[in-house]
């Protein structure tokens, strides 16, 4: 829980903007951060103003827009400089891609969402472009099910309460109570299948990776276009797969059979 004794409100807004600025995927103007944020355009102006004077945010000669530098990038590969998940899960996930052909990917829960961590990617052209860093709602993901699948019931409920479950397609499922079903059957079987939830052209399969103690702490997926692969396959064919390699990785980390927590 945060204490409001030691939270930052600068800080945290500070943050927001960054944050703000890295999901719209292109140049913003001041009252796009004002508005993404929740904050007045004056404060808005003074925390890009401030962003700009550390050299984490630029603006565009002769415009209004802002945009990040390169500098940001720092701090994410400070991230994986420092990370045992990401060091030790990506030769696996290269070995993996090589063998099968095709994509697999490696991401954590951050707040609602999923964070990519780690792509390793074939020539074949899927119909969403994700890189490392990109973010999806958990709630309608495969690798999203498997991470919320590990959390007790109540937290689940209170994520998906400050979810925004917009439909992507047809198929993506909304409905709390479905949901739950849905990630109960994820927990019994040890993986989760997305069929054209996100994108009717795409499937994908995940599983779970875990650490020393048992614990759940990141999830890998294979993402396949539909027109190669039937639902079937996905789970007969491709579901073996992740989950062995799911469990190389976790194996790596240390975890072993029969430690995980119930």
């Amino acid at each position: 829980m945060t204490s409001p004794r030691y939270f930052t409100q600068s800080l945290a807004k500070g943050l927001k903007v960054l944050d703000a600025m890295a999901r719209a995927g292109a140049p913003v103007t001041l009252s796009h951060v004002a508005e993404a944020v929740g904050v007045p355009a004056s404060t808005a102006h003074r925390l890009l103003y401030t962003l700009e004077a550390e050299g984490y945010v630029e603006r565009l000669p002769g415009t209004k827009e802002y945009r990040l530098t390169p500098n940001v990038l720092g701090l994410g590969f400070a991230f994986f400089q420092t990370s045992d998940l990401w060091q030790t899960a990506h030769p696996y996930l290269v070995k993996a891609s090589r063998t099968h052909g095709e994509t697999f990917n490696l991401a954590v829960l951050d707040g609602t969402d999923i964070l990519y961590i780690d792509r390793v990617k074939t020539r074949r052209i899927l119909s969403i472009n994700l890189e490392i860093g990109s973010k999806l709602p958990a709630f309608c993901t495969s690798m999203g099910r498997v991470l919320l699948a590990a959390r007790p019931a109540e937290q689940v409920r209170e994520i998906l309460a400050r979810t925004d479950r917009s439909r992507f397609t047809g198929r993506t499922v909304t409905d709390t109570e479905e949901i739950l079903r849905i990630l109960e059957e994820v927990r019994r079987q040890g993986f989760a299948v997305n069929d054209g939830e996100l994108a009717v052209e795409l499937r994908s399969v995940a599983a779970p990776v875990r650490n020393r103690s048992g614990e759940v702490v990141a999830a890998v997926n294979l993402a396949v276009h539909a027109s190669e692969y039937s639902s079937e396959d996905m789970r007969t064919r491709l579901a073996p797969v992740v989950r062995e390699v799911a469990g190389e990785i976790s194996q790596a980390l240390g975890w072993r059979s029969g430690n995980a927590p119930s």
